[in-house]
Order: C-alpha cells, then structure tokens, then sequence
C-alpha cells in the first residue's frame, strides 16, 4: 500500500486563502479560472478595523465591520505562487499603506500531509 507523505517537500501542495470584501468575489472567482483552479472554497466572513472610525470620524461602536469572504484552496507550489503574484500585482502602493481601503489579501500555508 502507498504512504501518503508527511513533510511540505514532499507533497509540494500549498493552502491558499485569499481574503476579499464581498465585491470583489467576482474578481477572486476570475482569478482562479484564469489560473485553471477547478475546485477551491469559499465562505462569508466578518473582518474588523479599527481604522474605520477615523477615516469615517463617527460610528455608534469603536468598529465597523467588513463584510468579506475568505477563497481557499489546495494547489501545486508553482501556481500557488503564480495566483499570489497575481494578487500582489492588484494592490497599489497606497492601498498597501492604509489597510482601511481593504484591499485583497492573501497568504500560504505549506501542506505538510494530504491523503
């Protein structure tokens, strides 16, 4: 019988999540597609900053909730790293200063076993 393989090297598989508000699903979708991703997740999440209250001035609370969703999936390293230069292409300077303008995140994670 095969053994499923226990270290990151070895699977060469890595954990994509991208994080996005809820506009800009459509864009993430695109990207795997364009990607040839065929199965990945995603679901609805609430992000919270506390930048919000200062570039509005105002809130009935200290924070103002982001409605996000969080887009995963399980690929080969290679086009991990294709779709996260992708993303890194997608955010300009200013937005990669002032995380109030919630720009689209991502990170990796290696896989270290998969059966």
């Amino acid at each position: 019988m095969k053994q499923a393989s226990d270290s990151p090297e070895e699977t060469g598989m890595k954990f994509i999540g991208i994080m996005g508000l809820n506009e800009d699903a459509d864009k993430i979708r695109k990207l795997f597609k364009e990607h040839g991703v065929q199965i990945f997740s995603e679901t609805e999440i609430t992000g919270h900053t506390l930048c919000a209250l200062e570039k509005y001035g105002w809130w009935p609370s200290s924070d103002i909730p982001a409605y996000s969703r969080l887009h995963f999936a399980i690929l080969p390293e290679e086009r991990a790293g294709e779709i996260l230069d992708d993303i890194a292409g997608m955010t300009d300077e200013n937005e990669e200063k002032d995380d109030c303008v919630h720009p689209i995140r991502a990170f990796q994670i290696n896989v270290e076993r998969m059966v």
